[in-house]
């Protein structure tokens, strides 16, 4: 696909099928142990899961979420399409989309997502100066949007450069580049569960 939607339905209705399914000769046969949930706000909602090897794009909240990420219409070009384009842009496998990561981890990093509930809301400041939000919420746990567990705040730069592999989040933290409060476990948590 050329050209990465802007809007939600389509994005998650043709261009996240389409990206998943370049990955089909990596993944055989394999079938996620859960779901990876888009809270869109007013836009929508979508569930993808892998089942035997293909991706699968549902409409609405799956009962069995590994994460579920939850951001307002209005910050998702900013940061999940423009996200895309820029991983895109550099020429990615798939395996850096974390919709990807999340759907392949096996039973054991499925179960630390799973023990750790609780939201991870990330606050993103653009170049620009404005900020974004978007809300990680492990396991079945309802999202708390108005008082996260906790709270992680970096440039938008790095939270796509972290997304493509070319930093790392103790780098950044030791640069002063990325903030964290509340419980931090929740954070670290999530980043040993996908490999990060």
């Amino acid at each position: 696909m050329s050209e990465i939607p802007r809007s939600p339905e389509r994005f998650f209705g043709e261009y996240v099928p389409a990206e998943l399914a370049r990955l089909a000769a990596s993944l055989g046969t394999l079938s996620s142990v859960g779901a990876v949930v888009f809270d869109v706000g007013a836009a929508g909602a979508w569930s993808l899961r892998l089942e035997g090897g293909a991706p699968s794009v549902r409409g609405g909240i799956d009962a069995d979420p590994l994460v579920r990420v939850t951001l307002a219409a209005t910050d998702f070009e900013a940061i999940i399409v423009e996200g895309a384009e820029r991983i895109g842009g550099n020429d990615a496998s798939g395996r850096e989309l974390v919709a990807a990561r999340v759907l392949t981890v096996d039973a054991d990093r499925a179960r630390m997502l799973r023990e750790a509930p609780g939201s991870v809301t990330l606050r993103l400041k653009s170049a620009a100066g404005s900020e974004h939000r978007l809300t990680v919420t492990l396991g079945g746990a309802q999202p708390k949007l108005d008082a996260p567990d906790c709270e992680v705040e970096c440039a938008l730069e790095d939270f796509w450069a972290l997304q493509g592999g070319q930093k790392n989040a103790f780098e950044l933290l030791m640069d002063g580049k990325l903030k964290m409060s509340g419980k931090v476990e929740l954070a670290m948590a999530l980043a040993a569960a996908l490999g990060g």
